[in-house]
């Protein structure tokens, strides 16, 4: 699952590849150089819209980014010899009934707060209750992956391509 994972962060950008516009690659670059990986974990309004904020991550399943964080625990659990299992057993409760779940579900809300309106926020709730957003929900995990996977054969094929120039 490891695998999967990076490859979905390798992946997204290369989906919105053929999308790419001058605001895409300059929120693209601050989120590297840092400027957008500012923690927010204060406590958004309780209002209609932070409601439906939680309404929508509660309808939508799939992938999401507890399930990663599960993963991520999991594997590390697997492979770190020097901590005890007990160690990421209560990490995962930490990160999944703990102080450190409210501040992720803070971020959370606070990012779908800047980044969708309410309106859209409708919509989108709208659209998870569909057959095509339900399918959506259970496919586009292995989407993503598969289409990593492929890309990396191709990749690998064009390395071997220009392996076989001369002059590189």
């Amino acid at each position: 699952m490891r695998k999967v994972f990076a490859l979905m962060l390798l992946i997204l950008p290369a989906i919105a590849f053929s999308q790419i516009d001058t605001a895409f690659m300059q929120r693209l670059k601050a989120m590297e150089s840092g400027e957008m990986l500012k923690t927010d974990t204060t406590s958004p309004p309780n209002d209609a819209f932070t409601r439906k904020i939680k309404k929508l991550r509660e309808e939508k399943s799939g992938l999401s980014i507890e399930l990663v964080m599960q993963i991520k625990i999991k594997e590390e659990k697997e492979k770190d010899k020097s901590r005890p299992a007990e160690y990421y057993d209560k990490l995962l409760e930490e990160m999944t009934t703990g102080e450190t779940s409210r501040l992720l579900e803070n971020c959370l809300v606070n990012m779908y707060r800047e980044s969708y309106t309410e309106k859209e926020v409708d919509q989108l709730r709208k659209f998870y209750k569909t057959s095509a957003g339900k399918k959506m929900n259970t496919e586009f995990i292995m989407l993503i992956a598969r289409s990593v996977k492929d890309a990396e054969q191709l990749m690998k094929l064009a390395m071997t391509k220009l392996d076989g120039k001369k002059g590189f």
